[in-house]
């Protein structure tokens, strides 16, 4: 795994609205990023199953985090553009994994997926994200 800064880590605590959804940071190297969120009844349909919104936010903050790592001191990441396709449904745990395509100076391309605990595709995505200039 390569060195990732430890800020990176601890990025997704600085974020209220991912600590609201109880996202966690399973493993970083550079250029990819794997969380996990438990899909509480909050988080869920009237069918009892992980609504669409926690899966996206889900891919959203785990795309931006693989695009994160690539930056010493990490920079703030803004997404430009998500494109989703829900596959499947899931309750319990989802785990996510962000990987990026390409990078640029400023902007990077990346792309995942979210799967269940049993690991059956429940969602991919592609997104082209903007890195903001360092403080």
């Amino acid at each position: 795994m390569s060195a990732v800064p430890r800020e990176t880590y601890e990025f997704t605590r600085q974020i209220p609205f991912s600590e609201h959804l109880g996202i966690k940071v399973d493993a970083l190297e550079k250029g990819v990023a794997r969380l996990s969120m438990e899909i509480r009844p909050e988080f869920m349909t009237s069918w009892g199953t992980a609504h669409g919104g926690s899966i996206l936010s889900l891919l959203d903050i785990t795309l931006s985090m693989s695009a994160r790592t690539l930056y010493d001191p990490p920079r703030s990441i803004m997404t430009i553009d998500l494109s989703t396709q829900f596959i499947g449904t899931s309750t319990g745990v989802l785990k996510a994994e962000g990987r990026v395509s390409r990078a640029g100076q400023t902007t990077i391309f990346c792309e995942g997926e979210v799967r269940s605990a049993t690991g059956e595709l429940v969602a991919k995505a592609i997104g082209t994200f903007r890195a903001r200039a360092a403080k």
